[in-house]
């Protein structure tokens, strides 16, 4: 029989011995709940948020003063086309869908770490405001009341970013637009402001060349050109002074570029993220005065004559270079006047290739006038300490030699001015290298040797080259040129040097 002690017993026991079973219960029960409902941690690649307009329509909203503030639940997707990695953009990024681009005004440094390129961005535009700085439209956190009838606006506060930026995926598909310069406008709502394009068969003007990206204390505002229509087909690239290419020089070739385009009032400009966006690595196009190459035929000899340098130019095959050396074709070289239009006299000091009266038939003492009613004209050059002293060449682009044998070259070498003393003295020689781009050019004896020209002495001396067999039948491009590859010796002025009628001859 149990007393009521015992069954009180008897019940706590059960009760402990039931709570216990239950907890055993329950704790199984979560466990198995678990592995079955476990999944992966939400990836940063897939937000839970949708874009339910365009770039393209945001931009529609704004045209020109105030800014317009976004109320609407406005929600953007992009991809970031560029980033401040190389120190070429601050405080803002770019991001593009499939109707156009738009920059967004981040407060902070090294964005990169969260908005790198080709990561894609949801934008939440609700509290945000659109303006424009001089034309480029941009999305901001606030209202720049110094500049609202300009359309000012002002940076997204770092503590706002993720309230209105939601990251997505990394490493998305970006592919430049191919256009050309005729297609970019300074129209606010153009298509390709603020999105990656990519321009093609372009390089760095004549008059860059020689140049950083950027000044030490300033920007640098550099000109691009095409091969066509170079003084149309021309933009801007723009390059912070603050960017880590900064300090490197524009590259002297030909080829692509890519980069972010937009505008400042009126100037098209073009921003690279790095110069890893500039892919010139081909030759230059042919310069305004000449272009293409020569031809030999099949009736020696080839002659060439200036008497057409100011109507035509240079005649086809035939180059100005300066920064050559041994192993350098050099760049285009500096025209002095726009494609040799006008006639320049020998004692003309300013530097640069020029549209010289050649000695044949005249005197050291023709007067300018004379000189410039000289029908025999000369390809001329005056050098100055930045202009070809060392590295100016005449250049001759062969086609070939195919079938020919014993290629022979004459020309006259030219000392022009005689306005002072004896002074500096250039020394020239003529070499030569194979292929359109070369790498390494072989020097040839010539008659007479040295070959000089001097401040001060009037000369007109014929120049012989034989060749021998070194050009023997060859099947590619040769360049030919005659070449100053050292410093000028002596002091003052230097020399100007003409070059005419040049022959070449085979068997």
């Amino acid at each position: 029989m149990q007393t009521p002690s015992n069954i009180n017993y008897m019940q706590k026991i059960f009760s402990r011995g039931t709570a216990l079973l239950l907890l055993m219960t329950v704790l199984v029960a979560g466990i198995i709940s678990c592995k079955r409902t476990f999944t992966d941690p939400p990836s940063i690649g897939a937000p839970d948020i949708v874009a339910n307009t365009s770039i393209k329509d945001l931009k529609a909203r704004y045209n020109s003063g105030a800014p317009v503030a976004i109320s609407d639940d406005v929600i953007l997707a992009g991809v970031v086309s560029c980033d401040d990695r190389s120190g070429n953009f601050y405080q803002q990024i770019a991001i593009q869908d499939s109707t156009g681009g738009i920059l967004l005004r981040l407060a902070g440094s090294n964005l990169f770490n969260n908005y790198p390129v080709g990561r894609q961005l949801f934008v939440k535009c609700k509290g945000l405001y659109l303006g424009q700085y001089n034309g480029t439209l941009q999305l901001g956190g606030g209202v720049d009341s110094a500049y609202i009838t300009q359309g000012g606006i002002t940076l997204i506060a770092v503590n706002l970013q993720d309230k209105h930026v939601i990251k997505g995926a990394l490493n998305q598909p970006l592919e430049p637009m191919v256009v050309n310069v005729s297609q970019l406008t300074t129209n606010i709502q153009d298509r390709y402001v603020s999105t990656l394009i990519k321009l093609q068969n372009f390089e760095f003007a004549t008059t860059e060349l020689g140049k950083n990206y950027a000044d030490d204390a300033a920007s640098g505002n550099r000109i691009i050109q095409g091969c066509s229509n170079p003084t149309t087909n021309r933009i801007t690239v723009r390059s912070s002074n603050y960017a880590n290419f900064a300090t490197l020089s524009v590259p002297l070739g030909n080829g692509d570029i890519i980069g972010v385009y937009s505008f400042f009032g009126s100037t098209k400009q073009f921003t690279i993220r790095d110069t890893t966006d500039v892919r010139f690595y081909g030759s230059r196009c042919p310069n305004a005065s000449g272009g293409g190459s020569i031809n030999l035929g099949t009736t020696s000899p080839f002659t060439l004559n200036f008497d057409n340098i100011g109507t035509s130019g240079l005649p086809a095959g035939v180059y100005v270079k300066e920064g050559a050396t041994s192993a350098d074709l050099g760049f285009d070289g500096t025209i002095y006047l726009t494609n040799f239009n006008a006639a320049t006299a020998w004692n003309q000091t300013s530097g640069g290739y020029k549209n010289f009266a050649s000695a044949t038939g005249l005197t050291s003492a023709t007067t300018s006038a004379n000189q410039a009613l000289a029908t025999n004209r000369a390809v001329g050059l005056r050098q100055t300490g930045s202009i070809g002293d060392p590295g100016a060449a005449f250049s001759f682009l062969l086609a070939n030699t195919t079938g020919k044998t014993n290629l022979q070259m004459e020309f006259k070498l030219q000392s022009l001015d005689v306005t002072a003393p004896l002074s500096r003295t250039t020394t020239w020689r003529v070499d030569y290298a194979f292929g359109q781009a070369p790498t390494a050019f072989s020097p040839i004896t010539t008659s007479p040797t040295p070959l000089t020209t001097q401040f001060g002495v009037f000369a007109n001396n014929t120049v012989t080259v034989n060749f021998g067999t070194a050009l023997n039948n060859v099947s590619q491009p040769i360049w030919i040129r005659i070449v100053t590859v050292s410093s000028t010796s002596g002091s003052g002025n230097r020399p100007s040097t003409g070059v005419d009628d040049v022959k070449f001859t085979w068997n």
